[in-house]
């Protein structure tokens, strides 16, 4: 798990047909999510194996994120919404720590105490009070104190959604405020955009599922257009 360039780190993917995809990933990034996932470790100490087969549900998973990644850096989708850059560079690393085989693997069998509540409030209320940031779950993690697995159970536990989940749903109340306003001249897109939501179909899904209409009637009612 190594490259030429002493910033990233590779691993490649190899389907049944020998084609295969390689991954380079800054190492500042996967240190920040592996000490989240495992506490303070070395990411010499990973010792990760270097290739995921693409036909496998994993690899599958895995070449989706690096094709969304690809396809929204080529268009210049993730380069304007840091947000949505930031959470698909940390899926994926997660996925591999918690997928390929690697020395600390069977740390990930142990089954740790959930995070106290007040870790949990206290990440609420970090979410909302800085929902603008490029934020992920090391990032929240690391904020209250806890590890990024301790995060994940207590959130289960007490809201029954993963803190990702619920980011998104604080960052669907943001663009919800904004796109009530009547000064607001951005068009919808942008303003999902701004916010880390990158394909339009799935936003307006989930909007319409969290406040009942589409976003673009709810810039026809800030306007005072009749729905």
């Amino acid at each position: 798990m190594a490259s030429g360039n002493p910033g990233a780190v590779q691993v490649e993917a190899v389907d049944g047909r020998y084609s295969s995809v390689t991954l380079t990933l800054h190492t500042g990034v996967v240190t920040k999510v592996l000490s989240a996932t495992f506490g303070s470790t070395a990411l010499e100490d990973l010792n990760l194996t270097p290739i995921v087969d693409l036909s496998t549900g994993i690899g599958q998973t895995l070449l989706q994120l690096v094709r969304t990644s690809t396809t929204g850096l080529y268009d210049g989708i993730l380069v304007r919404s840091p947000k949505a850059s930031a959470l698909l560079s940390e899926a994926a690393i997660q996925l591999i720590l918690e997928n390929v085989p690697h020395r600390l693997t069977d740390r990930l069998s142990r089954h740790p105490l959930d995070a106290p509540p007040r870790y949990i409030r206290r990440a609420v209320e970090y979410m909302r009070a800085n929902p603008h940031l490029p934020l992920t779950i090391s990032d929240i993690a690391a904020t209250v104190g806890v590890s990024s697995r301790l995060l994940q159970l207590g959130f289960r536990k007490i809201h029954g959604t993963t803190p990702i989940a619920y980011l998104r749903q604080v960052r669907l109340e943001a663009i919800h405020d904004e796109l009530s306003r009547p000064e607001n001249m951005l068009p919808v897109s942008e303003v999902a955009l701004k916010w880390g939501f990158t394909h339009m179909g799935r936003f307006a899904a989930v909007y319409r599922t969290a406040f009942g209409l589409y976003p673009s009637d709810t810039v026809r009612r800030a306007r005072g257009f009749c729905s």
